[in-house]
């Protein structure tokens, strides 16, 4: 109801009702009378039943006694609506208010903007064999897509980049994502160590060190992979909470890829208005 709260203003004056469930710019109207016999915060509920919980529209459209296709309508309105309305909002946060609010956990590692990893969601294969060699991950053995996910030390989400095909690197995804242009030369990013990109960041990169031609690392060099390691579980556990929606537990149909990518930052959006921070010891902390 909190949230509801600080949205149902915007409701009201900004909503642009989706008037064709197909896609969102098929057909749209502005009018700012009810098209549904249900209450905007009921339209609302109808919306979170089915990114959280994962009921299809049909289901749905039982539940609330209205036509199939009018929850679908609904659906693609509010994830629209969500995708600009929290969108809007700025996610990146100043390095000064970061370190404001680091936790004792990083004080190794004080000059930390964000702590980056890339997150897969599992799609319907295509009938196109070009498409599906596109989009298919080695790593998950099946036809995804992938996103760049960045968190603050604290635990707030501050960026979330588009879905990009699954086959992509996580080091091209880094490169295209946009997160390049928001770096500056006194900030560090933590990540795994997929991403190869010191020469593409202007900052300095915490990863996980490599082996490689040693025969064995040294003691310095395992300390500090230990140290990122633990740290680096944080975005773990925040792109558990978006991945803690039902409808990504199932392969995601080709019919909603055209709103998969609002769908996807709106999840991620909301875990910034979750309750409780990701490690409870934080609560006492802040």
């Amino acid at each position: 109801m909190v949230f509801w709260n600080l949205i149902e203003p915007a409701v009201t004056h900004k909503m642009v009702r989706i008037t064709s469930a197909k896609t969102a710019s098929a057909s749209i109207s502005t009018v700012h009378h009810p098209t549904t016999k249900l209450r905007p915060i009921d339209e609302f509920l109808l919306f979170l039943m089915y990114l959280s919980v994962g009921f299809p529209p049909r289901d749905l459209a039982e539940r609330f006694s209205i036509h199939r296709t009018t929850a679908s309508r609904i659906i693609s309105t509010w994830t629209h609506f969500l995708y600009c309305l929290l969108g809007s909002q700025r996610l990146w946060i100043p390095p000064e208010v970061v370190r404001a609010h680091l936790p004792v956990e990083f004080a190794a590692f004080s000059d930390t903007q964000v702590i980056l990893d890339c997150t897969e969601i599992i799609c319907q294969s295509p009938s196109s064999l070009l498409l599906q060699s596109e989009v298919f991950s080695t790593y998950k053995s099946h036809t995804t897509f992938k996103a760049l996910i960045g968190m603050a030390p604290h635990g707030a989400v501050t960026f979330v980049s588009g879905l990009y095909a699954g086959s992509m690197s996580d080091r091209e995804i880094f490169k295209q994502s946009g997160i390049v242009k928001l770096l500056k030369p006194g900030m560090a990013i933590m990540v795994d160590k997929g991403f190869v990109v010191d020469n593409l960041a202007p900052c300095k990169v915490y990863r996980p060190a490599f082996l490689s031609k040693k025969q064995q690392m040294s003691r310095e060099d395992v300390r500090q992979t230990q140290s990122i390691a633990r740290l680096r579980v944080h975005v773990e556990r925040c792109i558990r909470r978006v991945k803690e929606n039902k409808l990504f537990d199932k392969e995601i149909p080709l019919s909603i890829c055209g709103n998969i990518d609002e769908l996807f930052s709106v999840a991620c959006f909301l875990v910034n208005y979750q309750n409780g921070p990701l490690v409870k010891a934080w609560a006492t902390q802040q």
